[in-house]
């Protein structure tokens, strides 16, 4: 059975960190050849892989106005709070448009918090 997956190599793009007292504006995708996916990180525990649509970052000079599709790579509890409704609520298609057909802002407080809202 042929397969729509195309051969791709290297890691996929992530999102810089945002700067302390900062904010990044995103959407979340799941679509696309980015997954939602957590791992262990010896060092650090759990990382969780969120695919988003990059919209502005204090640290990016030029994005496309249609945004950036990437990663955002977090440990944050905002991430893996995000993560487990998202997997964990299938059967749940009102929720998941309010995730994804939604800008949200992703702001990192001055002691390195991060705190995700609809924008």
């Amino acid at each position: 059975m042929p397969s729509n997956k195309k051969l791709s190599f290297g890691p996929a793009s992530k999102m810089p960190e945002v700067p302390k007292g900062e904010y990044a504006e995103l959407t979340f995708s799941n679509e696309g050849d980015l997954m939602w996916e957590h791992k262990e990180d010896g060092e650090y525990g759990m990382k969780f892989f969120i695919p988003i649509v990059l919209l502005s970052h204090p640290s990016v000079e030029s994005l496309p106005s249609s945004g950036s599709a990437m990663h955002w790579v977090s440990k944050a509890d905002a991430a893996s709070q995000l993560y487990m409704v998202v997997t964990e609520s299938v059967d749940a298609p009102n929720l998941k448009k309010e995730i994804f057909e939604k800008e949200w802002k992703l702001t990192r407080s001055i002691t390195g918090s991060y705190r995700l809202d609809q924008a």
